[in-house]
Order: structure tokens, then C-alpha cells, then sequence
């Protein structure tokens, strides 16, 4: 496998309908889809795929395709398990983002929950208030009916 002289990343995937793996010579990146820009062998046009790490010049990383050989590689049982572990990993990042819309939608909830306790608390305490006021009320009208029948009592005794 030569790698071409010049290539560019497309703009728009030619091969949307192929995945795009992590590499699995070296594990760390997604494979980039390319197109040959030279006319080098004829191959100009042609679609590869490769490591990111990999250079121009062939060294670093040795993960490189044809457009071909990349989907019969992705039939193989290395190609096979790169791409579940793509799928898990966008299952992954799917139930992550629905957790944290979860938790965003608990924190609203929440937020509404305590400003409803928070009103509720508020009109206890203007109740609570009145009431006392009215106890005071009562008290007051006590004391004075128990001083002015001592009074009236005081005065048919003398």
C-alpha cells in the first residue's frame, strides 16, 4: 500500500454509508476519508482512508486503505470489532447526553419544586401571623372582661 502524493479531506464524505472506525493500529484517532488529488499512477479521484497519524512519506502510523480494501478490511474481524466499538461508543455518548438532559430537566423540576415549597412557606407564615394577632385579640378582650367583672364585683361589694 503506497500512500499518494497529495490528498485532501473532503469536504463531504463520498462514502457516508462507510464507517468511520478509530484506527486500530493505533488506537487513539478516527480514520479520515480522503481523495488522491494528483494524477501520480492514475489515481487521481480515488478515495483512501488512513490514520491521521500516519505522514505523507509512510511512517508513522501503518493504518492505510484503498477505498476497496478499507470495506473488505471492515469485514474482517478486526474491521467487525472496530466498528461495535464505534457503536458503543456513539450509544455511549447518546445515553450521556440524554443523562445529562435528564439531569437538566431534575434540576428544573427541582428548582420549580422549591419555589413552590418556598410560596407555600410564605403564606403559613401570613397565616400563622394572623392567627397570632387574633390570639392577641382574644387575650386583650379576656383581660379586660376579667378586670371589668372584678370591677363590677368590686363595686356591689362596697
Amino acid at each position: 500500500m503506497e500512500a499518494p502524493s497529495s490528498s485532501s479531506v473532503a469536504s463531504r464524505r463520498r462514502r457516508p454509508d462507510l464507517f468511520l472506525i478509530a484506527c486500530t493500529d493505533c488506537k487513539t484517532r478516527t480514520v479520515l476519508e480522503l481523495e488522491t488529488k494528483t494524477d501520480e499512477n492514475g489515481n487521481r479521484g480515488r478515495i483512501f482512508y488512513k490514520c491521521p497519524k500516519r505522514k505523507r512519506d509512510g511512517t508513522g502510523c501503518g493504518f492505510w486503505y484503498w477505498e476497496e480494501d478499507y470495506v473488505d478490511f471492515l469485514k474482517t474481524p478486526k474491521g467487525k470489532i472496530a466498528i461495535e466499538q464505534l457503536y458503543l461508543k456513539e450509544s455511549l455518548e447518546v445515553n450521556n447526553g440524554d443523562m445529562k438532559e435528564g439531569k437538566k430537566q431534575n434540576k428544573e423540576k427541582e428548582e420549580l419544586e422549591l419555589y413552590e415549597l418556598a410560596k407555600q412557606m410564605r403564606l403559613l407564615v401570613a397565616i400563622g401571623t394572623e392567627i397570632v394577632t387574633l390570639l392577641k385579640c382574644i387575650l386583650v378582650v379576656c383581660v379586660c372582661g376579667f378586670l371589668w367583672n372584678s370591677f363590677v364585683v368590686s363595686r356591689r361589694n362596697s
